[in-house]
């Protein structure tokens, strides 16, 4: 019997999911699949805020194939009551290593259950937001009982029953959050004591699409009585550019103390630079984000790194910045958003001969815009003669900026040099040889000169 499809909807977007899931699923099953784009909390309209108490939290949960990511978070993030607080927390989701194909999750729930339902949790921004997976499920007591040691192993493995195969990556959308209820209404799924995930790619030929699972949650008996987890009060300062052309949303709920500060002095620096920035880099077919979040986080989760940007998300470490709001905190910003529109992840390229640029072409251009155009009077990248005499020009950060400068000042190659150099990065054909390429000397002879301190010859 095939599935029977709910639709459902989210607060912010309302999806038709027709054609969402695949597979067989056993007697009167439905799967429902509820997407939402809101706020930095898992919001919906339908399913509720992920279980502490429930069974699975109790269960004994193990991987059984496939290779776990090493900046995954341990097999406990699925059970332990918790969620992440962005769309790019590794470490707080559980997820198979790049270039896995598939992977399996056992989980033994210590005796014969009366299982009601399942409900999965995930969250990034990219094709790691899908969930792609079958479940199965069994006693333990069915003849010939095993375990499957790999995915090839299940159809030939006796004992397990498919409950329901999952997937929702035809609904994917940027940032998005997703909950999966696998249920049969009116009743329970089964009575079962294991339980048997088989974790797929949500794009196959993309080794980068491993599902951040968040939570999984395994319920017995009613649902309505287990323990939820609380949902804080988002706090949000929601804005555009005075054309609309460009999204901003700064939040604060972990920084309530920064809100009037983000309002007063960060909103103001975001809509003035960020298109700034934007038309500084462009390049051929690209399109820098339209919607950017930038969101405040405990230094426990930042792990004392002051901002960093993974995608379109902008991450701030609440602490660091108090202490810089005279500082370096409006610096810092300017450079994470020229990582935002760096753009260069490859995702488009990879596999027609991309090339990752190197780290201190990455990090040297946000350190250029930084010291040099947004708050040259700091002087934070100016190296004095004698240290200019032994300044390597890769060293990354405001020394690779300094270079970038001079390079810029003594071959302005008609205002496009900035731009050509990062196009090159962002299209996967930097080398050594862009150097030559736009200025006619090696990277080598320029690097020489700039140490040198002198004007260079053209």
């Amino acid at each position: 019997m095939k599935c029977s499809l709910m639709k459902s909807c989210c607060r912010l977007l309302s999806f038709g999911l027709a054609a969402l899931l695949a597979g067989d699923c056993v007697a009167e099953v439905k799967v429902t699949a509820e997407l939402s784009q809101e706020g930095s909390f898992f919001r919906f309209e339908n399913v509720p805020l992920p279980a502490i108490d429930d069974t699975g939290s109790k269960g004994k949960w193990k991987v059984v194939a496939g290779q776990v990511d090493a900046n995954s978070g341990s097999i406990e993030r699925l059970f332990d009551g918790r969620v992440p607080a962005s769309a790019d927390q590794p470490s707080e989701n559980f997820f198979f290593a790049a270039g896995t194909q598939n992977g399996l999750i056992t989980v033994d729930l210590e005796q014969v259950t009366d299982v009601a339902e399942i409900v999965s949790y995930s969250w990034h921004t990219d094709s790691r937001a899908p969930q792609v997976f079958s479940v199965y499920a069994a006693t333990g007591e069915e003849p010939g009982f095993a375990f499957p040691v790999s995915v090839d192993e299940i159809s030939n493995t006796s004992g397990w029953k498919k409950i329901a195969s999952v997937n929702t990556r035809q609904v994917n959308q940027n940032g998005v959050q997703h909950a999966v209820r696998i249920f049969e209404p009116d009743a329970i799924l089964g009575k079962f004591r294991h339980l048997l995930f088989e974790m797929n790619a949500t794009e196959p030929g993309n080794r980068f699409s491993h599902t951040f699972f968040s939570e999984i949650d395994v319920i017995a008996g009613d649902a309505t009585k287990v323990q939820r987890i609380t949902a804080p009060e988002v706090r949000e300062i929601k804005f555009t550019t005075t054309d609309e052309a460009y999204r901003f949303t700064i939040d604060v709920t972990q920084a309530l103390e920064l809100e009037m500060w983000a309002a007063e002095e960060l909103n103001p620096l975001i809509q003035d630079w960020y298109p700034k920035i934007v038309a500084m880099l462009p390049s051929e077919g690209f399109e820098a984000a339209r919607h950017v979040r930038f969101r405040f986080l405990r230094d426990e989760e930042m792990k004392g790194i002051p901002a960093y940007a993974s995608g379109p998300t902008i991450s701030m470490n609440a602490e660091w910045f108090r202490g810089q709001l005279n500082g370096e905190a409006r610096g810092a910003v300017v450079h994470e958003m020229v990582h935002v529109v760096q753009g260069y992840s490859g995702r488009n390229h990879r596999g027609r001969g991309f090339v990752a640029p190197p780290g201190w072409i990455v990090e040297g251009i946000p350190d250029y815009i930084r010291w040099f155009l947004f708050e040259p009077e700091t002087g934070g990248a100016r190296l004095s003669a004698e240290r200019l005499k032994d300044a390597k020009h890769d060293a990354s950060y405001r020394t690779s900026a300094n270079f970038i400068d001079w390079v810029i000042r003594n071959h302005p190659n008609d205002g496009r040099f900035l731009e050509q150099l990062n196009a090159a990065a962002r299209e996967g054909r930097y080398s050594g040889e862009t150097w030559k390429e736009l200025t006619g000397k090696t990277e080598q002879e320029l690097a020489d000169a700039w140490r040198e301190g002198r004007q260079d010859d053209r």
